[in-house]
């Protein structure tokens, strides 16, 4: 087996203090960046926090440089959010292993895809390395390492292993951070509680009444889309349904107080 150093140990130590230590989600992202894109000699990091399609839902990136995260656009948003080959491996399996492009649909069939030829474009990348977190809920999340040179080795699959249940615990660390967020603190995280601006807009139908339908043709997306959207807002507000959630989001400013409780109306 691969031999971890001491070195990599104690970052992984001082990561962990760290991340225990911040009162912000966006502080632990970026330290996790830093950490990932050192220790794997990354060029770009991609987070999957919440659920998101080819067409919805925001995706981040981190690049080698950079201390605030970027969002991919164009071609290339494309098919980072198609998550080839991952989002097929992760999505149908319990398998939770880090594992790499080429390991998931050999090196030739990797290198020729046309995920591969997007992100040598845009990013300069050549090599991906998948690292999920070992959610026990079904839904896929975590990060993906881009690197260009020699793709990655068993000794960096060794230490995303070992990483992973520290940045398992660093996400649900962060969806503990987001609703309790003061108003007015800097950062997208703290003036949001966490949301994003599309599931800010479903929570604003919702406390209308507006039934699932109606909220779908109001803004635009299908109904399955605002399901996906009211199931991300139950998560980060530690909510479980539609009223408890209202309620929970006027407590913390999100929405006026000035909208009654029964506006939240019953699930349809």
């Amino acid at each position: 087996m691969p031999y971890l150093g001491k070195d990599d140990y104690e970052r992984m130590l001082a990561l962990a203090v760290a991340v225990l230590e911040s009162r912000q989600p966006e502080t632990v992202w970026r330290l996790i960046a830093q950490e990932l894109l050192r220790t794997l000699d990354g060029s770009v990091l991609l987070m999957k926090d919440e659920e998101w399609t080819p067409a919805d839902g925001a995706v981040r990136a981190w690049l080698r440089d950079a201390s605030a995260p970027v969002e991919p656009v164009g071609r290339t948003a494309g098919f980072v959010r198609s998550g080839y080959p991952f989002a097929t491996h992760y999505g149908s399996r319990t398998d939770r292993e880090p594992r790499t492009a080429a390991q998931l649909v050999g090196e030739r069939a990797w290198r020729h895809s046309e995920t591969a030829s997007a992100l040598r474009d845009s990013f300069g990348t050549r090599h991906m390395l998948g690292l999920p977190f070992p959610d026990r809920d079904g839904a896929v999340r975590g990060f993906i390492v881009h690197r260009s040179g020699a793709d990655f080795d068993a000794r960096d699959l060794h230490y995303a292993a070992r990483v992973q249940p520290l940045l398992s615990a660093a996400a649900a660390q962060c969806r503990l951070l987001a609703p309790r967020q003061p108003a007015g603190a800097p950062g997208p995280a703290p003036a949001t509680g966490g949301l994003t601006p599309r599931e800010t807009a479903v929570l604003r139908t919702l406390a209308e009444g507006l039934p699932a339908t109606a909220m779908a043709r109001r803004l635009g997306v299908s109904v399955r889309t605002v399901h996906k959207h009211l199931q991300n807002l139950y998560r980060k507000l530690g909510t479980a349904d539609r009223l408890g959630t209202v309620l929970r989001a006027q407590e913390l400013g999100l929405l006026p107080p000035a909208h009654p409780p029964a506006a939240a109306g019953t699930p349809r």
